[in-house]
C-alpha cells in the first residue's frame, strides 16, 4: 500500500515540477527524501513572505493573497501590493518551509523527526498516524503582523523594518534546509 501511494504522489510530482508549481529552493531537500524507500513528500513549501487580506481572523477559504513571494522582498514591493477594503485586516506573514514527509513507519518517522529536529527545525513533529504516518518538518521562523484594516496603521519605519526581519527569517530558514540536505545526504 506505501509503495502504490508514494508512485501515485511522485507522479503529481514530476509533473507540478514540469508546469513549474514546485518551488525551486525546495526541490533538492524533496529529492533527497523521495529518494528513500521509507518516505515520500506531500505538501511542501521553500518558506515564503505573504501578504494576506482576512476577512475575519482565520478565515482562510475567504482570505485573499495580495502578494506571495518565495524570495526576499523589497519594501516597494509591499507597499504595490497593499491593497485595503472595507472589512478585514492585512497580514504581513513570513514561513518557515514546511515539509510534510509521509513515513511507512514510526521508527522511521521518528529518524526524520529527530533528523530535522538536530538541523534547527525545532517545530518539527509528527502530526498524523491513523491513515498515514506524517511527520511534519517545521521551523520557528514565522512573522504575523496585522498591518491595518481600511488603512495602513503602522507608518513607514515600521514597515521598513517588518521587510528586513522578513527577509531575514527568510534567510535564516533556508539556511536550516541547506543543512537538512546536508544532513540528509549524510544520514539517509
Amino acid at each position: 500500500m506505501f509503495g502504490k501511494r508514494k508512485k501515485e504522489v511522485m507522479f503529481k510530482l514530476a509533473e507540478a515540477v514540469a508546469e513549474n508549481k514546485v518551488d525551486s529552493e525546495i526541490l533538492e531537500t524533496l529529492t533527497l527524501i523521495n529518494s528513500q524507500k521509507e518516505y515520500y513528500t506531500t505538501s511542501s513549501c521553500a518558506g515564503r513572505i505573504v501578504l494576506i487580506w482576512m476577512p475575519d481572523l482565520g478565515d482562510k477559504k475567504r482570505s485573499v493573497f495580495l502578494g506571495k513571494w518565495h524570495r526576499k522582498i523589497e519594501y516597494e514591493e509591499l507597499i504595490e501590493s497593499l491593497e485595503f477594503r472595507d472589512s478585514g485586516v492585512i497580514f504581513l506573514i513570513s514561513q518557515s518551509p514546511i515539509i510534510h514527509v509521509a513515513s511507512c513507519d514510526l521508527k522511521s518517522a521518528i529518524k526524520i523527526r529527530d533528523l530535522a529536529f538536530s538541523c534547527g527545525f525545532k517545530n518539527s513533529g509528527i502530526k498524523s498516524i491513523t491513515k498515514k504516518i506524517v511527520v511534519e518538518i517545521l521551523s520557528t521562523e514565522r512573522i504575523d503582523v496585522p498591518l491595518g484594516e481600511k488603512q495602513l496603521l503602522v507608518n513607514e519605519e515600521y514597515l521598513r523594518f517588518l521587510v528586513k526581519y522578513a527577509n531575514k527569517a527568510l534567510e535564516r530558514s533556508r539556511k536550516k534546509l541547506k543543512k537538512l540536505n546536508k544532513n540528509l545526504e549524510e544520514s539517509l
